[in-house]
């Protein structure tokens, strides 16, 4: 059943192919229509009844595994079902299509081929600039035909969009047209027909955003799914084991504790008059050019820290990481960083992991923000979360898994709870020394996970406005005004995920401590770790029985039976 799923969708929607790594599909597009989403409605309806009448079938004799499956496609069918019939974001999203369009483009310019690298040769760099021409050339129809779909389109979704489609050609004429330019240079016809559709698509981006501009103000706030839709996605869609009051009440007790770390911080700082930033020890970062190899080198010593602390197995097989600014049309929603994984069925084990370089580190550390990392022990701390041990490598290791079912899976409350758990580990276990600005920023960083996790389900729910939601957002967190309305643009537009860091935290923790107290002194921090990730990307609803269940297996088999 998962082999069709993936087959079947990947075979209608070519974008979500190459979102998979499947790159025969990167010169493809299909135009949305309304016939199109009824029939996917259609298609998801009939595989769900398929899978009830598998796990009917099944019934008592289902093994843990196989459960485990059967709820991980039944959350998946329902989270795509309601997002096309509850949550409705391509009916309230008129700069949506547009916007897909470029984060398309843009994924197949990160993976462009290198002729001579990973067994790549100069054909496959041809056949990829050949793809991206042709869907170039498809992609303007694509955006008509994909605004056709916003009937009912909202005022965040086009303000923000606006926004983003206002980046867009900072992308689309630069870097990507700089490499066009320079690897078509022997292909003239080729490198015409780029231009031709490049311009014919950022005349219609611009139309797009001038339709928001002179519309999207008088269009209805219709961003909240209301609460029952809310706490359906809990449930069914995420498997979380809490309601929206639990994950409310959760998250102001992760940011109360937040606030007390820091005045407990700010006490010791003035006791030992160490001021906090750069100066209490961390070191400035280099401005310019050198701030990617300095980034690079911050990694390795995490690396370096794990290996020494026993803290993960890190795989010999790992891919790299490529560290570049964040694009213009991607930092109205993502002011801070971010890490893009390697695609799921690509050979090709690259990440790619985006910082915003602060236009002057001087003046980030003596506002001490919270999005640009100015100093090492922010950095240490950032990348801890997005590369190692966080998301890159935990997510490398997820995409080797070989049950289909589990390769699939990208469970936020999983992988943002890892992440999230490791930067107050590396704390705790001593990464810093005694530097009292690294555990200042972890604390601050608490803040601003249990104020996201306040304000997603308020701002679902209708309770709150956008306004009454910055204004809550700035003053607990610490972000600037024009972060903090960002920061809540993507929170009202994505609903359910920014709870991941803090339910996904405390299901890991309660896990560890019930792993602990089955294990003993037998138990150790990496041979929990090896076994955690080795379930795949996976809710820790599912995980947290069978990595009990199989405690009576050595760490060096789970891990052999997941390729990791």
């Amino acid at each position: 059943l998962a082999e069709d799923f993936v087959g079947q969708t990947t075979a209608e929607d070519p974008i979500a192919a190459s979102g998979l790594g499947l790159r025969e599909a990167d010169g493809r597009l299909v135009l949305p229509s309304e016939a199109r989403r009824a029939a996917r409605i259609a298609e998801l309806r009939a595989w769900k009844a398929e899978l009830e009448a598998i796990a009917s079938a099944a019934g008592p004799n289902a093994t843990l595994s196989e459960s485990g499956d059967v709820a991980l496609m039944r959350a998946e069918f329902d989270s795509r079902l309601n997002e096309l019939l509850v949550r409705q974001t391509d009916r309230k999203d008129y700069a949506g299509p547009g916007l897909e369009i470029v984060q398309t483009l843009f994924s197949q310019f990160l993976h462009l081929p290198v002729a001579g690298t990973e067994d790549a040769t100069q054909a496959d760099v041809d056949r990829a600039w050949e793809a991206v021409v042709s869907r170039l050339e498809q992609s303007p129809a694509y955006v008509v035909a994909g605004q056709k779909l916003a009937t009912t389109p909202g005022r965040l979704f086009g303000s923000v969009g606006s926004q983003q489609l206002g980046g867009a050609p900072d992308f689309l004429g630069g870097a990507f047209s700089d490499a066009a330019a320079v690897q078509m240079a022997q292909r003239p016809a080729l490198l015409k027909r780029f231009v031709t559709a490049r311009d014919a698509l950022l005349a219609t981006l611009a139309a797009s955003k001038a339709y928001l501009d002179a519309n999207a103000a008088g269009w209805p706030e219709n961003h909240a799914i209301g609460k029952a839709a809310y706490e359906q996605m809990l449930k069914k869609e995420l498997l979380l084991p809490f309601d929206s009051a639990q994950v409310e009440q959760m998250a102001r007790d992760e940011l109360a504790h937040g606030w007390a770390e820091e005045a407990w911080l700010q006490a010791e700082s003035k006791r030992r008059k160490l001021p906090f930033g750069a100066a209490s020890g961390g070191g400035m970062a280099p401005a310019g050019t050198a701030l990617v190899g300095y980034y690079r080198d911050r990694i390795a010593e995490l690396g370096a820290f794990m290996n020494e602390r026993e803290i993960v197995t890190v795989p010999a097989w790992l891919g790299a990481m490529q560290i570049v600014e964040t694009p213009a049309f991607l930092q109205p929603v993502s002011p801070g960083a971010s890490m893009r994984s390697p695609r799921l069925f690509d050979a090709s084990g690259t990440g790619w992991y985006f910082i915003t370089p602060p236009r002057s580190l001087d003046e980030a550390a003596a506002r001490l923000d919270m999005n640009e990392d100015f100093d090492r022990d922010r950095i240490w701390s950032t990348a801890a979360h997005e590369a190692m041990p966080g998301h890159f490598l935990q997510l490398s290791i997820a995409r080797r898994h070989p049950d289909l079912v589990r390769r699939i899976q990208h469970d936020g409350p999983f992988a943002e709870g890892w992440a999230y758990y490791g930067e107050e580990m590396f704390v705790r276990l001593g990464l810093y020394g005694d530097n009292l600005d690294a555990r200042l920023f972890t604390a601050r960083w608490e803040r601003v996970r249990g104020a996201r996790a306040i304000v997603d389900p308020k701002l679902a729910s209708g309770e709150w406005s956008i306004a009454q939601a910055v204004d809550f957002f700035e003053a607990q967190s610490g972000f600037t005004r024009s972060a903090s309305q960002a920061a809540v643009n993507g929170i009202a537009a994505g609903p359910g995920y920014v709870i991941s860091y803090t339910v996904g935290r405390l299901q890991l923790e309660l896990l560890l401590g019930e792993y602990l107290r089955r294990t003993g002194d037998a138990g150790s921090l990496r041979d929990f770790h090896d076994r955690l990730l080795s379930y795949g990307s996976t809710p820790l609803a599912v995980v947290g029985p069978e990595l009990l269940a199989d405690l009576g297996k050595p760490a060096s088999a789970v891990r052999a039976a997941a390729n990791y």
